[in-house]
């Protein structure tokens, strides 16, 4: 595929570069009209007083820096913090990163002010621009954009073009590359071509000092302007993989040696003590013993928060040493005050067993690399279809849940949605988390945000306060101090995690697996039985519903009100003052036999146990199902874990024959066809619920013809995620007797 051509608006001796703020488009195409041009000058749209800050903060890249400044509204008031991030996906820092390369000087034009007008242009989205060039996306702007200017604008655009005839008079004859914002390319223009422009007054603006900070991870991943996966293959096309320790995995937790757990709290502020004690106990501490609430002490070091927990978790195990440690509390001693009593360590460090995105680091340039190559050229779209792929991997390896591809269907569709009503071709990482939140689950998400989050060269703070980055160190900026400088939006994740539970284990290996020897009879666990059975009875309720709603008719108001009056159509039609009532016709017959397909397993063989079982009572329904092995995953004495890959119920119970040995069933190509000629075979009643990703064959619609059947098909994408992930899991018991203990074992 060749490569686009470089876009720029040439004027005299200016080479002006529409451009978009931190977007990974834009400063591509800065790079490449740099290559391009070769220029001798290059002129940014910033204040002068930012500029030495920023050309450092450039050249410490890949580490990522932000510029704060404190200013004064008017006289007397508060001053308010000003902050500006250095991104290597920001067209601005593109530029004066390929000026400094090449040693080409760097000149800011723009006005410092305190600019006000901080809204949004209807600028088109600059994924755009990977389809139809730069030049189209401009010409596109020419003909429909409308830029929102005040008088604040029209002021910076005279200044930006009194500055350019000014570099123009001092340098003449060299070529300068100009990089401004896309809503300020015209009027300069204008300005550069005419030759003259209004002189704007000296500006009285005083801004503080220019302080550089480096942003801690967390940080990172809340105020970014770029996605941090997408400025990260950016990152690793433009400048590569950057210093070698960004790549090594941390080391894992060792246990600590035995002795008094004390002296490991040397240094953690007593109000840190005291809501760590509150978070162990569930909160309400303070309206328990009456404590007034505690400020947050300052953030506590890794080693600090490890001999915090580990001594929380001795204190849990000691319940007469944590009375004592309440009743202090009780007694309204203050924090800094309170005698600690002395707790055993506990005997091992139990550590969670997810994997987050900073446990990958020494996998984690392969994995970019990938994503680069699938990306063809820093495609918006394939890079985040990669971000969603690698996440559903690591959501599967921590979880063992895998992403289906109806899932991803469903969520393509809600993302473009999405995206759309926010004004964009593609979405954004909180649109993405919330997106596969919906169509999975919070753990999902969290993967999703937890990778597309994660920015390699984010340093880490250290004991001093001072960040590890080899190339420039700099204060770190914390979490807490961006809740002074601008508002932020919170949400949470609703992860599920594995229960840690002390139970029995085996007392040889494949002890609990040898209960499976066929002399009990295998059986259900009924608490289960229930939950699936209540899901059936909903299916068929949503399927009547569902055939009603097709067969339901409107129609305007004329002598009588039908089945009650049609709010939507009516509302509608306001315009028109005519009331709409609806006809609700009955649906014959009711629901014999219910399919749930959530993997059709063409190819994979992965639910090889083919299955069909009776009811054991008139409440339940005979089943026929295809699933994992029954003795892949033993989680306790004769109790195994499985997953269904598919399923049908039929009513009444006692009357299923085992549908996988029938020899007329042998030309079914798969095992969901076995299942619907089984529901269509031994149905008693008229309709059969067919839930899976596509609808099944024509084919069986006219078996189903034949037989008086009618097939009605509910696409698996519209129903709960959670609700079916609850169902997808059951447990087979060795004998009825183990249906006692399965509590136990069971998560």
């Amino acid at each position: 595929m060749p490569a686009p051509e470089p876009f720029w608006l040439e004027c005299n001796q200016f080479y002006i570069v529409p451009v978009c703020h931190y977007r990974m488009e834009f400063a591509l195409e800065v790079r490449r009209a740099f290559e391009a041009l070769q220029p001798q000058r290059v002129a940014v749209e910033l204040p002068h007083f930012l500029l030495p800050g920023f050309e450092r903060a450039v050249r410490r890249l890949p580490c990522l820096t932000l510029l704060t400044f404190e200013v004064t509204p008017q006289e007397g008031a508060a001053p308010l913090t000003m902050m500006f991030q250095v991104e290597p996906t920001d067209a601005f820092v593109e530029a004066t990163r390929s000026a400094q390369q090449a040693a080409v000087p760097v000149h800011a034009i723009d006005l410092p002010m305190l600019y006000t007008g901080l809204h949004e242009d209807p600028v088109p989205d600059s994924s755009s621009v990977t389809a139809i060039g730069a030049r189209a996306f401009w010409e596109q702007w020419m003909a429909h954009g409308k830029a929102t200017e005040d008088a604040q604008d029209r002021q910076r655009e005279a200044y930006m073009a009194n500055k350019l005839m000014s570099l123009g008079r001092q340098f003449p004859g060299e070529k300068i590359l100009v990089v401004v914002g896309l809503a300020h390319v015209q009027p300069l223009l204008e300005y550069l071509k005419l030759g003259d422009a209004p002189l704007m007054p000296p500006s009285s603006f005083e801004p503080g000092p220019v302080v550089l900070q480096q942003p801690e991870a967390e940080v990172t991943q809340t105020i970014h302007e770029e996605i941090p996966w997408i400025m990260t293959v950016y990152e690793l096309e433009r400048g590569g993989p950057g210093p070698a320790e960004a790549w090594v995995a941390p080391p894992q937790p060792q246990d600590e040696p035995a002795g008094d757990l004390r002296d490991k709290l040397k240094g953690i502020d007593p109000a840190q003590f005291a809501n760590s004690l509150e978070s162990m106990l569930g909160g309400g501490l303070e309206a328990a013993l009456g404590l007034k609430r505690r400020p947050k002490g300052p953030p506590l070091t890794r080693q600090q928060k490890r001999a915090m927990a580990r001594y929380l978790q001795g204190l849990a195990e000691e319940p007469s040493a944590l009375f004592q440690l309440l009743r202090q509390f009780g007694q309204g001693t203050p924090p800094a005050n309170v005698d600690l009593p002395p707790v055993a360590a506990p005997p091992a460090f139990v550590a969670f067993t997810f994997r987050q995105v900073g446990d990958r680091r020494g996998e984690l340039l392969e994995l970019y690399r990938k994503a680069l190559l699938e990306s063809h050229g820093l495609d918006r779209q394939r890079l985040i279809q990669s971000l969603i792929h690698y996440s559903s991997e690591f959501y599967q390896e921590n979880t063992g849940d895998r992403v289906v591809p109806w899932q991803l269907e469903t969520l393509y569709q809600y993302l473009r949605n999405y995206a759309r009503l926010q004004g964009r071709l593609l979405p954004r990482l909180y649109e993405i988390a919330m997106g596969t939140r919906g169509v999975a689950d919070d753990n999902l998400a969290y993967e999703v945000w937890d990778l597309g989050g994660f920015y390699p060269w984010v340093s880490e703070q250290g004991e001093g306060g001072e960040g590890n980055c080899e190339c420039d160190p700099l204060p770190v900026f914390l979490m807490q101090d961006l809740e002074n400088v601008r508002p932020l939006r919170s949400w949470f994740f609703r992860r599920t995690y594995k229960r840690l539970r002390k139970r029995a284990k085996e007392g040889a290996p494949g002890e609990w697996s040898d209960e499976f020897d066929g002399s009990g009879g295998i059986c259900s666990y009924p608490p289960e039985d229930i939950v699936i059975e209540d899901y059936a009875r909903y299916l068929q309720k949503k399927a009547i519903q569902q055939m009603s709603e097709e067969k339901t008719r409107v129609e305007p108001f004329t002598t009588s009100l039908l089945d009650g009056i049609d709010m939507r159509e009516t509302l509608r039609n306001w315009h028109d003052r005519k009331l709409f009532v609806r006809e609700i016709k009955r649906v014959q017959g009711g629901v014999g036999a219910v399919i749930l397909i959530f993997d059709e397993d063409l190819k994979s063989n992965r639910y090889p146990w083919c299955m069909t079982w009776h009811g054991e009572h008139s409440q339940e329904s005979d089943m026929a199902f295809y699933a994992t092995p029954a003795n892949m995953k033993i989680v306790g004495p004769g109790i195994s874990r499985c997953e269904y890959g598919g399923m049908l119920m039929t009513y009444p119970n006692r009357r299923l024959a085992n549908v996988w040995a029938d020899v007329y069933y042998r030309d079914c190509r798969s095992k969901s066809e076995v299942l619907l000629m089984g529901a269509l075979e031994y149905g008693l009643d008229r309709h059969v619920v067919y839930v899976a990703a596509e609808p099944p064959r024509s084919h069986f619609r006219s078996v189903a013809g034949r037989l008086g059947k009618k097939i009605v098909y509910v696409p698996i994408g519209s129903l709960s995620p959670q609700s079916i992930k609850r169902i997808r899991v059951f447990h087979v018991l060795s004998d009825h007797g183990k249906r006692q203990i399965a509590k136990d074992f069971i998560w």
